[in-house]
């Protein structure tokens, strides 16, 4: 009987410890860092932000600007050569040791910025790309106005510290995914280790080595995370630790920023936050498919239809939209909206309308709605319906309606006139009977 009761509170307190933490999966995570945002790839939701638009510096995260610029600009194979004024930076710096007159091709250099968050590349493309590194700083400014940065502004192409150089952690975001956009940005980004061959002026390869410890092992496996794909570390002790990234699993990815960290060994809490709402994504929410091209939405009334027939919908494309993996389907609700005055013929495909997804009021997915069938128009309805507007047409019935008025008029005074004769009539018939 003892063991058995053993056996039963040991049960309860198991399955009640995973209930608990099944539960604490579903809040928000405890965030040490400024500011930070995550967002979902396919849908652009906010899952998470902290801070988001509170000013700060961001550090060698600038370099994906830089990296964005030159694959805009430039031709990968292009080949650059390092001038003087590019290499004369602060060698306790990150850099990779380019010297005076040494060349690379663009895609070198890239892997050289955006790996091994070399300064010394970030100057050799800037003036590659504008000729000067203080024109390529305006180029900077200008592509983040353009790309809805509302809230950055930078001094130079590397991050170097500098009290106008700064950003927010949505401004970030926003970079981040525009340049994401680009095949070999990813490439890079994902990549743990490059090589570069030996120049003319330098007789050892150079090993790049990708300073984001979430895909790097060479870094270590403390925060080696599962479907880590980029993109940008970057620290000063101003800026405090910075980190974009992203991760991708199941076809699901998140973009996440965080920014100004702190790092007390062995503990950078860049990493840690990152992986944190990396976690929170993937563990608490998932895609459901809410539209299908083979299933009827709605039916509407078509004007002109044969037979009365009415437009069947359906979705013009597929719909997966992001909610938590445990979700109250009664909260999940649909708003349709129909062009107005559908009229026959309707052909299969045309676009009649959208279905907007909401999850407890808030949305979460649109997509527009197409005639599942075609409608025949019936001309003789056609006709009658046409025959019908012009008569009340308001062109029609405003002239009408004044000869009616006219008439009446016309006809009341007639009547008046008729009246008083008798009336007169009746009096002279009366003043002969009285001689």
């Amino acid at each position: 009987m003892k063991k058995a009761v053993v056996w039963l509170l040991t049960l309860v307190l198991v399955f009640g410890s995973v209930s608990v933490f099944a539960e604490k999966e579903k809040d928000e995570p405890e965030i040490s860092s400024v500011s930070a945002i995550l967002m979902q790839e396919g849908t652009g939701r906010i899952m998470y932000e902290k801070n988001a638009d509170k000013k700060v510096y961001p550090a060698s995260t600038t370099k994906v600007m830089t990296a964005m610029l030159a694959i805009e600009k430039l031709d990968p194979a292009q080949t650059l050569t390092a001038s003087e004024a590019a290499v004369q930076i602060d060698r306790d710096g990150s850099n990779m040791g380019i010297l005076r007159g040494e060349t690379f091709t663009v895609e070198q250099l890239l892997y050289g910025l955006l790996l091994h968050s070399a300064n010394d590349a970030a100057n050799v493309l800037a003036e590659g790309v504008s000729g000067s590194i203080s024109a390529f700083v305006e180029l900077m400014n200008q592509r983040a106005a353009e790309i809805g940065m509302k809230n950055s502004h930078f001094m130079n192409a590397h991050g170097y510290h500098d009290p106008e150089h700064y950003t927010t952690a949505r401004d970030m975001l926003i970079l981040c995914t525009k340049a994401m956009e680009s095949d070999l940005f990813r490439k890079i980004v994902a990549t743990p280790q490059y090589e570069i061959p030996p120049t003319a002026l330098y007789e050892e390869p150079r090993i790049l080595s990708s300073n984001n410890s979430l895909l790097n092992p060479m870094k270590g496996h403390a925060y080696l995370y599962n479907g880590a794909k980029g993109i940008k570390t970057g620290h000063t002790s101003d800026a405090g630790y910075c980190l974009t990234s992203y991760a991708e699993r199941g076809g699901l990815g998140y973009f996440c920023v965080t920014m100004n960290g702190q790092y007390e060994y062995p503990d950078n809490e860049s990493f840690i936050d990152t992986i944190k709402l990396f976690n929170y994504g993937f563990k608490s929410f998932a895609l459901k498919n809410v539209a299908d091209v083979n299933e009827i939405v709605a039916t509407h009334d078509v004007k002109w239809a044969k037979g009365g027939d009415q437009a069947v919908l359906s979705a013009k494309a597929p719909l997966a939209v992001l909610l938590p993996k445990e979700y109250d389907k009664a909260l999940l609700t649909t708003e349709i909206t129909m062009e107005e005055n559908i009229k026959a013929p309707v052909k299969k495909g045309d676009v009649l309308g959208k279905i907007e997804y909401f999850y407890d009021g808030e949305s979460v997915g649109c997509v527009e709605l197409v005639a599942a069938k075609n409608v025949s128009r019936s001309f003789l309805i056609m006709i009658f319906g046409t025959l019908w507007n012009l008569i009340f047409n308001v062109w029609v019935m405003t002239p009408l309606t004044l000869v009616v008025i006219v008439l009446l008029l016309r006809r009341t005074a007639e009547m008046k006139r008729k009246q008083r004769a008798r009336e007169k009539q009746r009096e002279n018939f009366r003043r002969e009977l009285n001689r």
